[in-house]
């Protein structure tokens, strides 16, 4: 199903993949560097970022400098509350979202919006060298990844095959932990699929996960994004009798952060490979990866509610 281009191209009919294949070194908005220290916080879709964007900020609300707020998706005041806030406190407030939230720079919302939002902060906060190095990747792997590309050649599609009909259990150290509700997210927006996290410390969840009913891990999946530390290889050496089986999303591609020293610019390269990999795993449940019905009615009524 995955190598017939034909009916890929017939069912995509949003076209997520050809939007998806010109994402890299796509992005074209304002890369000035803004004062630190920085703030970060983030709702709707970008309540996920946040914690990935730790390592980039000072602190969550900052009192001077820049406080940066995440927006798109769903507003229930919090875009206004939060600028007051960072103003009372003493910073300059930065809003990124679309165009419901009265932004200082327009996020449209969507699915790839991640990447808007990486590609700003990191030139926002000094961190280009750390989205070249990503973005240098995402272009490396762009080749292999394409719906041209036969699935014995493609890690994505390969990955998907193996998720098909199954809940990905996501599995990361517990530096990388906010990887797992971001592409938490991604499946089951693009993919139309159910993930399950485990959290800062996976070796405590699933340890107990599986004793009261062994027979739930039959149709899980242990999926690890990212690197991977001593407490990754133990929750390996667990669920390997406990679910159907356990995979690196990074081995099918070749290890594609090796070496990467940043840890969101790590992040944006396992976000970008997630992506194909939902977006085939919507094509194999006869899905258009694009974003459902059913979330654009919730997010319209969320905001007419608010208003």
């Amino acid at each position: 199903m995955l190598d017939d281009f034909d009916a890929l191209s017939a069912l995509d009919t949003s076209g997520f993949l050809s939007r998806l294949a010109a994402l890299p070194g796509s992005y074209d908005g304002p890369d000035g560097l803004q004062p630190g220290p920085y703030g970060v916080l983030g709702f709707g879709e970008g309540a996920v970022l946040a914690g990935l964007l730790a390592p980039w900020a000072d602190a969550n609300l900052v009192g001077q400098g820049t406080q940066f707020v995440l927006a798109s998706g769903f507003d229930f005041g919090e875009a206004a509350a939060l600028r007051l806030t960072a103003e009372l406190a003493g910073a300059r407030p930065i809003v990124l979202g679309d165009a419901a939230f009265e932004p200082s720079y327009r996020v449209p919302a969507g699915t790839l919006s991640p990447y808007i939002h990486l590609s700003y902060l990191g030139r926002a906060t000094g961190h280009v060298e750390a989205l070249e190095a990503a973005e240098s990747r995402m272009a490396e792997l762009l080749p292999r990844l394409g719906p041209d590309v036969a699935t014995e050649r493609n890690p994505a599609k390969t990955v998907a095959w193996t998720l098909w009909n199954r809940v990905p259990l996501l599995i990361t150290s517990r530096t990388r932990a906010p990887l797992q509700p971001l592409i938490q997210q991604l499946l089951a927006r693009v993919g139309k699929t159910l993930s399950i996290t485990t959290g800062t410390h996976p070796a405590g969840v699933v340890t107990g996960a599986f004793e009261g009913r062994h027979q739930l891990g039959d149709d899980m999946v242990g999926l690890v994004l990212g690197p991977e530390d001593r407490e990754v290889a133990l929750v390996r050496e667990v669920l390997g009798t406990r679910v159907a089986q356990v995979e690196s999303l990074a081995a099918y591609a070749g290890d594609p952060v090796a070496g990467l020293e940043d840890p969101v610019g790590e992040a944006l390269v396992v976000w970008y490979l997630s992506a194909w990999v939902a977006g085939y795993l919507a094509l194999l449940h006869d899905f258009d990866p694009g974003e459902s019905a059913v979330y654009r009615r919730v997010r319209d009524s969320a905001e007419e509610a608010a208003g």
